[in-house]
Order: C-alpha cells, then structure tokens, then sequence
C-alpha cells in the first residue's frame, strides 16, 4: 500500500517538476492514462486518482473526449466543417433505425449534416470507416457503438488520433475500456435485474440466462439477473448461464439441442436481448418445449421481434429515438463546450405480451 501510494504521488511530482524545468508547457497534452499506467506500472484508477488532484491544483485541465492538458484548457483551432459522422454495428431493422432517426432529427436542427457508416460487427470494417474518415479529416464530431467491446481493440490508435486532432467522440450503447470517453446507454445492470425480478415476482426459483460474450453490455446484463437472484435468496446454477459471441447469436438453430439442455429444469430464462429471445423461442417450439408453460422467457430492446414472434414475449425497453436524441444533443454540447460531460444512463421499462407464466 506504502508503495503504491509513494508511486502516486510521483505522478504528480513528475508532471510538476516537467512544468517547473519547461519541459512541459501551457496546452501541452499530457500522455494518456493507458500511457501513465504503463510509465509507473499503476492501475488506472490509481491514475485517475493522481490526475484528479492535478486538476485540483490547477496543473493540469481535463478535457472530456479529448485528453489531459498543461495548465488551461488549450483554445480549439481546428476548422469547423458542420458535419457529424456516425459509426454503427449493423443496418437492420431491429433497434438502430429509430435510434438514427433520433440522432438525424438533433442533427439537422442543430444545422449538421450526417453521413453514416455501418462496421457489421468486424474491427476490419471499423478500421476501414477509421482510416476514411481520418484521411477525409471534414467532420467535427463522431458518433460510435463500437465493434465487440468487451474485447481487446486493434483499433483505439485511431480513435486516439481523432481525439488529437480536435474531434469530439462520443459512443452509444458501449463503449472501449482502454478509452477514456463519454457513453449514451441504457443502464444495462438494471434493465437485465429488472427482467429477473419479473421472473422471480411470477414464482419461477431456476431460472436460467443468455448473454453476449463480445459486447460490453453482457457483464453489466450478467449483473443484473445475478443481483435479481442473490436478492430474492435463489440459487444461481452456472450450468444454466449461456454465454455466445456475436456470430452464434446470430445464427442459434445449430445450437438448439445445446442451449435447451443446457436450460432443462429451468422454468424461466432471461435473454440478452430480443434477436436471442425470438430465437430461442422458436428453437423450444420446434422441440416441443410450450411457451410459456414449459418455460418463461423475457428479452431486452422491446424491438419489432418481441410482437410478431410465434409466441409475443415480454421485454425491457430500449429508449430508442429518446436515446439517440440524447447521443446528439450531449455530442453537439460537447463541441460547443470541451468541458461539456457527454455521459448519461438512461432507464428502461418492461413491456409484458404474456410470455412469463405465473408458479405457484
């Protein structure tokens, strides 16, 4: 502990004699925190620690979206072209349309225009998008749901560079660890905590789950349903807690024999989010299993699937056009202000279709 907290100090004492000796100037940026971490072989949240007291000297002035600065904020020089990007996974009819139709609608009012990208879910696609738009250097802002986020990225040089560059960036959905940048979600612990309670409130005790293992919002969904049970004094059955990439999510009928044994003896399951739900409602179907008799089953995301699947199901709401709204006006205020704080939760509600039967 003693060491650490010498090492903590040294940051500081570091970036004050660099100011002192002239190594370091007013508007210099000051290294990153992944760079600072490495340097003194600290955790990040040791040097968060080290850089909030800086900010509390009046060393040092951080700037959301675009890094840590010597003294003052430095003045933003850079052309203004009055053109937002935005960088999606996939262009489907399931939740991002409504989401873009919000972000367009905040956009346009604001007198930007927008150009769109879509990744498919594949960092050489993301790269692709990266590269273009460094090499175009004509937006003033990026808007981002990034591509698998609980993942190591190949790509965070690139979102560095148009941080440097002057460029706000903002992510929706998720957003990169390894990237100190504001986020637009939906609390996902609490959407997923109140899809088990719902569950739970109807008598089910096993009740098994489905979450993505390459996007960011599966652990914090994964802690919701766990906090649902341990709070209600149920058991949680690892067995019975399925974990699928991107690729198997999207494709489930290989795995019907798999996901169902994995699930027997569970009453209920709650589901990532609706693209699984729809999915794995069809699987049971095929098997024999009824729904919701056999077994209850909740999605996430309130999208088109929830109402014209074979069995309509319940799910916790996805903001939406709320939420892409928000993405833009908090994008557009941090351009207009660089101390502007882009972050914000946004709650969600259930929506029920009969598809959690009650246990007596």
């Amino acid at each position: 502990m003693a060491g650490q907290e010498m090492k903590y100090r040294q940051v500081i004492d570091w970036v004050r004699e660099n100011v002192e000796n002239g190594t370091f100037r007013e508007g210099d940026k000051l290294l990153s925190e992944n760079e600072l971490s490495a340097r003194f072989s600290l955790s990040r949240q040791t040097v968060r620690r080290a850089l909030g007291e800086l900010v509390d000297l009046g060393m040092v002035t951080r700037m959301q979206g675009s890094g840590t600065y010597i003294g003052a904020a430095p003045v933003q020089g850079r052309e203004r072209h009055m053109n937002i990007a935005v960088i999606s996974t996939f262009n489907e009819t399931y939740i991002f349309p409504s989401i873009l139709k919000g972000i367009g609608q905040v956009l346009t009012g604001s007198g930007y225009t927008m150009q769109v990208y879509f990744t498919d879910n594949r960092l050489s696609h993301e790269e692709a998008v990266l590269k273009l738009l460094l090499e175009k250097d004509d937006i003033d802002g990026l808007i981002v749901e990034p591509v698998k986020s609980s993942l190591p990225n190949p790509n965070i040089r690139y979102y560095e560079e148009i941080m440097e560059r002057g460029i706000k960036l903002l992510f929706f959905n998720a957003s990169y660890p390894a990237l100190d940048c504001p986020c637009v979600r939906i609390d996902d612990t609490s959407a997923a905590r109140t899809a088990a309670k719902l569950l739970v409130d109807a008598g089910h005790k096993k009740i098994g789950a489905v979450f993505k293992s390459d996007d960011g919002q599966g652990p914090l969904r994964y802690q919701g349903y766990l906090e649902a049970l341990v709070d209600a004094g149920l058991k949680t059955d690892q067995k019975c807690v399925i974990w699928l990439d991107t690729p198997a999510s999207s494709d489930m009928e290989l795995l019907a024999d798999y996901l169902l044994g994995r699930l027997e003896g569970c009453t209920g399951v709650v589901c990532y989010n609706d693209q699984i739900a729809y999915q794995l409602i069809g699987l049971a179907l095929e098997k024999g299993v009824r729904i919701p008799e056999d077994l209850s089953v909740i999605g996430i995301d309130d999208s088109y699937l929830a109402g014209v699947c074979r069995v309509p199901f319940d799910s916790v709401a996805h903001p939406k056009e709320a939420l892409g709204k928000k993405v833009a006006e908090n994008l557009v205020a941090m351009i207009r202000d660089p101390s502007f704080d882009g972050n914000c939760l946004m709650e969600s509600q259930p929506v029920t279709r009969g598809s959690i039967a009650v246990k007596k």
